[in-house]
């Protein structure tokens, strides 16, 4: 196992950006969770047939929540009566302690029958619930978990603010010292509270004065707060486009008054607990969007064979089947990403949160587009009611903004990347400029580089079947693309490797299609493996026609990086978004003529600000 050069726990996807193959992380593929503990999945199989025994009776009913825009409490007590409030809640407290692998295969297999729900069982258990379990002390365990576990009441994650969105690190809501000495007292809004209205228990975050090197600095503290402490206040609910029958709260902390024993952690680290919490929500969340894909696949199925268009079945036509096998071979990947990665966070010598932002980005994106597809292929049926189609498409939005908008997400990914890299760059910069003196450390450095060209460390040692062969190849050669290209970007833009946002997500985008890859490729190994390579043909293909389309967007984000001509597309870009910015929109003369049009009407960040400028346009 490789010496991770950041942290001391390895990640297989930041070692991929110092083009090393760790594949001690990821090879064997872990094995199903029936084979790992069966007691466990079983409780899984019991959960998952208690929802659909919900469904079978009509006490769930997808197309009814989001008509009526809400759940019906009957379905929360019945979750509860099931355990399915008590998911991630240690059993010590009363919860059924699943592990990260039972969790996700239980939320996808919710989120699949309705995104709402999924949204009610992920608030919950993953978010509000989990970030007691992951940061409380035991007086904090001891008093609330219980509870929470039981269904008693809800739990929420009050993170969000209107200003400035998830970022927890600039979060404007702050807490301040009581003037007895005993507490804290907050000050802010929250918005997009899911359970926000009827959670009897939040995790929520502030910002709180530290002492950094003589010097007062404002850091993120995560909170308990509850409903019926004074100066906590809902300010209302929203209505959406998509998951109708979740509900999301604004919240204001007006001198909400906090005491001492309900911090969460440490004062200061309360960034720290969000990550946490939001790695753990990603993994869910990908989950969630693998399983919508799986089932978005059927509907396609059926559709496809049953509507007969020009003297056959709409499944017969070339265009349909390359809709039918990219959506199947692109769910298979997710599906390799979801095992992955919950099996990596259910370790606990692995750093996971880059893998976690991969599958959450690149699953979120897979369930639109398949979303889409389907509405598609349906044409005018997939507009509109009583079919279900319309309603996929809507709920399936959210998950691109949900536990991190995908455009953060790639930031993350590709800045985290290149931490390890351009560390190990800087120190040899240094060493370059008087290279007698150092130049063990110079020589040693070229000497890896030249291991690594020769195949040392960019290549699997993992006997793959025959199959998978020319596709891991690619992979390694792949990674060491990857690895240049980040060095390259490192070296040509030094700090300002921070302000170019579009190199940054290219990496990041080389980066998630090569763990996308790497995950296939070891889980079509596995199963060739345990099965026999006759009876893997389906996933075989599956993982062939996976890795050559991820092959050809990988090359297609190198090539950006390569040679200018990257640079010369972000140079027109820039030089356009500043013409829109400067016109404050489009200012072309129209081709067919310009005509008046009514100006934008006006348009706030505050909920409240913005209704009432609706109001005064409909009135």
């Amino acid at each position: 196992m490789t010496q991770n050069s950041v942290g001391p726990r390895p990640s297989f996807l930041r070692d991929l950006f110092a083009g090393d193959i760790n594949e001690s992380l990821l090879f064997p593929f872990p094995a199903t969770l029936d084979a790992r503990d069966p007691d466990e999945a079983r409780t899984v199989h019991r959960l998952v047939d208690a929802v659909n025994a919900m469904v079978a009776s009509g006490l769930i009913d997808a197309r009814r929540f989001d008509e009526q825009e809400g759940i019906d409490e009957a379905v929360v007590e019945a979750f509860a009566a099931a355990g399915l409030l008590a998911l991630t809640i240690p059993k010590a407290y009363g919860g059924l302690g699943l592990s990260a692998s039972a969790y996700a295969r239980v939320f996808g297999a919710v989120a699949s029958i309705d995104a709402s729900l999924g949204v009610l069982i992920g608030v919950h258990c993953g978010l509000g619930s989990k970030a007691i379990v992951i940061a409380g002390n035991e007086a904090q365990k001891a008093r609330y978990l219980p509870g929470l576990a039981r269904g008693e009441t809800l739990a929420a994650y009050a993170l969000t603010e209107p200003e400035t969105g998830s970022d927890a690190q600039h979060i404007v809501t702050r807490a301040e010292r009581s003037a007895d000495g005993t507490g804290w007292v907050l000050n802010g809004r929250k918005h997009w509270i899911g359970n926000g209205q009827r959670a009897g228990v939040l995790a929520t975050f502030a910002q709180t004065p530290v002492e950094r090197n003589g010097e007062t600095a404002w850091r993120p503290t995560a909170f308990i707060i509850r409903p019926d402490m004074p100066g906590f206040r809902v300010d209302g609910t929203i209505r959406k486009l998509g998951i109708r029958a979740s509900t999301q709260a604004e919240l204001v902390f007006e001198n909400l008054f906090v005491p001492d024993d309900h911090v969460l952690g440490e004062v200061g680290k309360g960034f720290r607990v969000a990550v946490n919490a939001l790695n753990a929500g990603r993994l869910s969340l990908a989950s969630g969007c693998t399983s919508a894909c799986k089932k978005l696949l059927g509907e396609f199925t059926r559709y496809a064979e049953a509507r007969t268009q020009f003297g056959g079945p709409l499944a017969s036509f070339e265009i349909t089947q390359r809709k039918m096998a990219t959506m199947a071979s692109e769910t298979y990947a997710a599906d390799a990403m979801v095992g992955a990665l919950a099996a990596a966070l259910d370790r606990d010598d692995v750093d996971a949160s880059l893998e976690a932002a991969c599958a959450k980005v690149f699953s979120s994106e897979l369930v639109w587009r398949s979303s889409d597809e389907l509405v598609q292929l349906a044409g005018g049926r997939g507009f509109v009611k009583p079919w279900p189609y319309e309603r996929y498409l809507r709920d399936a939005r959210i998950n691109r903004i949900f536990e991190g908008a995908n455009e953060i997400l790639r930031l993350f990914v590709g800045l985290n990347g290149i931490q390890g890299p351009a560390e190990e760059l800087k120190e040899i910069a240094g060493a370059l400029k008087n290279p007698i003196q150092n130049w063990v450390l110079v020589s040693s450095f070229a000497a890896g580089r030249v291991a690594s060209a020769f195949g040392k460390r960019d290549r699997f040692q993992t006997t793959l079947h025959t199959s998978l062969k020319p596709h891991a190849e690619y992979v390694e050669q792949h990674v060491v693309e990857l690895s240049k290209a980040t060095a390259s970007a490192i070296t040509t833009h030094r700090k300002e490797i921070l302000q170019r946002q579009l190199v940054v997500e290219r990496l990041a985008d080389m980066a998630i299609e090569l763990y996308a890859r790497c995950t296939t490729i070891a889980r079509t190994q596995k199963l060739i493996e345990e099965r026999g390579a006759d009876a893997c043909a389906r996933e075989i293909a599956l993982t062939e026609l996976f890795c050559l389309q991820s092959g050809r967007r990988f090359r297609a984000a190198r090539m950006e990086l390569e040679g200018g001509a990257g640079e010369q597309i972000d140079d027109l870009r820039r030089d356009i978004a500043q013409r829109v910015r400067d016109e404050a929109g489009y200012a072309s003369s129209d081709a067919l003529m310009d005509v008046n049009v009514p100006p934008l009407p006006s348009w706030s960040l505050v909920r409240d600000e913005q209704q009432a400028a609706v109001d005064r346009i409909s009135s």
